[in-house]
């Protein structure tokens, strides 16, 4: 199993971050945008984990104490790492 996208809006954590880095969107802000969209927060540990280290699929399920929640110190997205 692959985990690469919020399953409720169907975006790849590769491009979401490609957007908040675009944006310049700090990590609330772009979990809010998504939260905007219907998203429901089950993605959100694979997308801090996204965020802060570029790792846009994994093989595995995240624990959620695995990525702590977003800080002030979350205000640049580390840039996308692309898995074969």
């Amino acid at each position: 199993m692959v985990i690469d996208r919020c399953m409720r809006t169907r975006r790849t954590f590769c491009d979401l971050i490609d957007e908040a880095r675009a944006e310049r969107l700090s990590l609330s802000e772009l979990i809010a945008r998504l939260e905007a969209l219907g998203c429901d927060g089950a993605c959100q540990v694979y997308l801090r984990r996204a965020y802060r280290t570029g790792q846009t699929c994994f093989g595995y399920p995240l624990a959620e104490v695995s990525e702590p929640p977003p800080n002030e110190l979350d205000t640049v997205a580390h840039r996308p790492v692309m898995h074969a």
